[in-house]
């Protein structure tokens, strides 16, 4: 079983080159310009498991991207300054399958939104206009598969930072002290109750302007609290945590409710909540949320990382049977580590 393990996420690796900022382009490909995004699920004949919609109404400050459908009204693009990865995205809207019949947008930024038909209506407050033809420049079936691979190969790495739990803080001992040391790449392991725990907040000890990588195991993941980075709260407009990523390989859900600004991959989930967010956070599908700011994940990732090329379409299949099988070894691994 190891060894069919390795030889799958080797496959999964040998042909994708690594991105990453050093590199000058984005971790997640076009999805770090948008704070939402939707991928959608499909099964190995392509069919849908679940709609890449985004259904919240709280406002975005960045952009929104859906697969599937942008299904509420909102304010998007209100914060569009500090948007390392902004000029990557076609539009500052992509509802990919059209919109509901009387959903209200009101478009704070300068930038154009794509969705087809004629069903919605936009304020346009920094000008702008609405594209319902043509293509909306993001093609969502091979960005899932990349980051589908991507997830699964991240939570693959081996863990260098210390979970060191509570009594470990010297501003408040109830934290609960995930520290690292690199001053490039902090990785570690916590399960779905340690994220969770609404009586010891994380606290996140690493250099400043290192990569954090945290790789949550669990299938359905809820935080109730805030977390801390370095002792320290941030949140609204913050960039001090746009290097923290929480990857969420394992999980059918994931739910937000405590302050979270950092930024979270959860492709195979369904993510909600109603804490204020700031960060880039993707998943199958998005309900309702807090507040989003625009603070896109500005990490390095280690070489290696797979992004994938565009997948002929008669090999779309077979890796999707790649990546399904993959993600059960890695889960079965983590169980007998865990054991």
């Amino acid at each position: 079983m190891k060894v069919m393990f390795h030889f799958f996420l080797a496959a999964s690796l040998v042909v994708l080159p690594s991105l990453c900022k050093a590199d000058g382009v984005a971790a997640f490909g076009v999805a770090s310009a948008y704070n939402l995004v939707a991928l959608g699920t499909v099964d190995s004949h392509g069919n849908t498991v679940i709609s890449g919609n985004i259904s919240t109404n709280a406002d975005v400050t960045g952009r929104v991207a859906a697969a599937g459908m942008v299904l509420s009204g909102t304010t998007i693009g209100s914060n569009l300054y500090s948007d390392p990865w902004g000029s990557q995205a076609p539009f500052d809207l992509v509802s990919n399958g059209g919109l509901n019949s009387g959903e209200q947008f009101n478009i704070n930024s300068h930038g154009n939104v794509y969705a087809p038909g004629s069903n919605g209506n936009f304020n346009f407050n920094g000008g702008g206009h609405r594209v319902s033809t043509g293509s909306s420049g993001i093609d969502f079936d091979s960005l899932r598969t990349t980051l589908d691979n991507k997830s699964l190969a991240l939570a693959a790495l081996t863990a260098n930072g210390e979970v060191l739990g509570t009594n470990h803080s010297s501003v408040n001992p109830s934290f609960f002290v995930l520290k690292g040391t690199s001053s490039t790449l902090n990785i570690f392991d916590i399960t779905a109750a340690q994220f969770g725990d609404t009586n010891h907040p994380l606290d996140i000890i690493a250099p400043a302007g290192s990569t954090i990588l945290i790789n949550v195991d669990g299938k359905h993941v809820a935080l109730g609290t805030g977390i801390y980075y370095n002792d320290q709260q941030n949140t609204g407009d913050s960039s001090a945590n746009s290097n923290i990523l929480f990857n969420f390989s394992d999980a059918d859900t994931v739910t937000i409710n405590g302050q979270f600004t950092a930024s979270a991959l959860a492709p195979f989930a369904i993510l909600n909540g109603n804490a204020q967010m700031a960060g880039t956070f993707i998943a199958a599908q998005i309900g309702q949320t807090g507040e989003v700011h625009n603070q896109e994940f500005t990490g390095t990732l280690p070489p290696g990382d797979p992004i994938a090329p565009t997948p002929e379409p008669a090999s779309l299949a077979l890796m999707g049977t790649g990546i399904t099988a993959l993600a059960g070894l890695l889960r079965s691994r983590k169980r007998r580590h865990k054991g």
